[in-house]
């Protein structure tokens, strides 16, 4: 792997922790007004797309070339960097579903999503790039 393609993957890592750590904060909480419902569903959007970046990123390093958030989530499950590529592939597909149909009903399932899937996908995620910058 090039050194500059190594730290430039390390670096975007870094970012999607900070994004990771904003949400951790908000899902915790119980109860949710509208305001907080739009504030979780941004740092969701915020974690997904410095994941997508480090993935990229990663796979660049790793001399691997892809175009789609699809491919990457495809060549990344091969070298075991993400586990589950459904929570991957159904956050990629959706995520800007918020910004076109932010109805109720969308809003409590994106925050259901988020609660019950997507946290869970991004610590995978994130114990899974720790071990790799080992």
């Amino acid at each position: 792997m090039e050194e500059h393609k190594v730290g430039r993957w390390k670096e975007l890592f870094e970012s999607f922790e900070k994004a990771f750590s904003l949400l951790t904060s908000e899902v915790e909480k119980e109860t949710m007004s509208i305001s907080d419902a739009a504030t979780l569903v941004h740092f969701h959007e915020m974690c997904l797309e410095h994941a997508r970046k480090t993935l990229y990123g990663y796979l660049d390093a790793k001399g691997i070339s892809v175009k789609t958030p699809r491919q990457a989530v495809k060549e990344s499950a091969k070298l075991g960097v993400i586990g589950n590529e459904k929570s991957w592939n159904r956050a990629f597909n959706r995520r800007n579903l918020g910004y076109f149909l932010f109805t109720p009903k969308v809003e409590r399932e994106i925050v259901k999503d988020i609660k019950e899937d997507y946290c869970s996908m991004y610590t995978d995620f994130q114990q899974r790039i720790r071990e790799e910058m080992k």
